[in-house]
């Protein structure tokens, strides 16, 4: 595929590249890839040849590559693929992301700083000690290192690897799985957890809260799992009336 191509989409598919409209029947897109939002956005054909403009907002003329149409159909002229998409310079921007350093892994690095400068001192210490008083400077050399090196602290990545496993194995009890062990470190620093009105973090699933029929109510969640027999018939028009999910 390549610019200037022309694209006939329809409801259910993914569109491949970032495109402008000229043609469309009550066409509209899913763009929450690209702009988090959960509703989907009307769009319209365009007059002439406009300039891109970012995704987002309804009666846009431009499709973008990753959307996915959920209404209509159209017909639209190829702008741009690949890496010059709107998806793709978001590909772009992840890879120039270098992983930055957690805080513990930052305290860990100024404590062992510190003590290889301490080290280091005890070690010209004792050398110059040892060579001043018994005259041996080579065997001076080697005690100041052995000393140094016994100062250096060692354990230090087995503690953490213990502790951040203890962290992890603690979440776990609690049905949370972790990739990477600085994860661990995130989450237990956590004190407030925001969310997007997408709710990412949901179930995905949907209740019914409320029903109303002929000036009764029914409350969900006062009401139970128990639902009065006035209620059937609504409940299954509605069951009829909805799409079957695979």
């Amino acid at each position: 595929m390549a610019r200037g191509d022309v694209l006939v989409i329809r409801e259910g598919d993914r569109v491949p590249a970032a495109a402008v409209l000229f043609d469309c029947n009550h066409l509209a897109v899913d763009e929450s890839l690209l702009t988090g939002e959960s509703l989907s956005v009307r769009k319209m054909a365009a007059e002439g040849m406009p300039e891109p403009i970012p995704p987002g907002g309804d009666d846009h003329p431009f499709v973008y590559s990753g959307t996915l149409v959920v209404q209509g159909q159209g017909m639209a002229q190829v702008m741009a693929t690949g890496i010059r998409t709107e998806i793709g310079k978001i590909g772009r921007a992840l890879q120039t992301m270098e992983p930055e350093l957690t805080p513990l892994q930052k305290d860990t690095g100024k404590i062992v700083r510190k003590l290889a400068l301490i080290g280091l001192g005890v070690c010209f210490v004792a050398f110059a000690a040892y060579g001043l008083t018994r005259g041996n400077w080579l065997e001076g050399l080697l005690a100041g290192i052995t000393l140094a090196m016994a100062i250096l602290p060692e354990e230090f990545p087995v503690i953490l690897t213990i502790f951040l496993a203890m962290g992890a194995w603690r979440l776990s009890r609690v049905q949370v799985l972790t990739r990477r062990m600085p994860t661990v470190e995130t989450l237990g620093s956590a004190t407030v957890l925001c969310v997007d009105k997408t709710g990412t973090l949901t179930q995905n699933r949907m209740t019914v809260y409320k029903l109303n029929v002929a000036g009764l109510a029914w409350n969900g969640a006062d009401g139970g799992e128990t639902l009065p027999e006035a209620f059937y018939e609504l409940v299954e028009f509605n069951i009829l009336k909805s799409e079957r999910l695979f």
